[in-house]
């Protein structure tokens, strides 16, 4: 699903990128549920047309996660692998 362009444009925002960066670092760059290099800063409260000129929604840092991609992707409910491997590295179907 394409997103609207204003939420677009404020992803390419330089206001984005330091609320990202500040987010990063306070977290020292690991994802807030599992520890793994965090890839994503989330929207706890998600991001809309209506409130994306809310600071406080936007860019409040209380409303910003950072999470590994596993992670993100299992809070959006997108699709995770079905398959896995054991220490001996031998598949798991899930």
């Amino acid at each position: 699903m394409r997103k609207p362009k204003v939420i677009h444009n404020f992803y390419k925002s330089s206001v984005w990128a330091v609320a990202r960066e500040i987010k990063i670092r306070e977290v020292n760059g690991l994802c807030e549920r599992c520890g793994k290099l965090g890839e994503e800063v989330h929207h706890k409260k998600r991001l809309t047309i209506d409130n994306v000129r809310d600071a406080s929604i936007s860019i409040n840092q209380e409303n910003l996660e950072l999470l590994c991609k596993d992670c993100h992707n299992k809070e959006h409910k997108r699709f995770t692998p079905t398959i896995e491997f054991d220490s001996n590295g031998d598949m798991i179907r899930k």
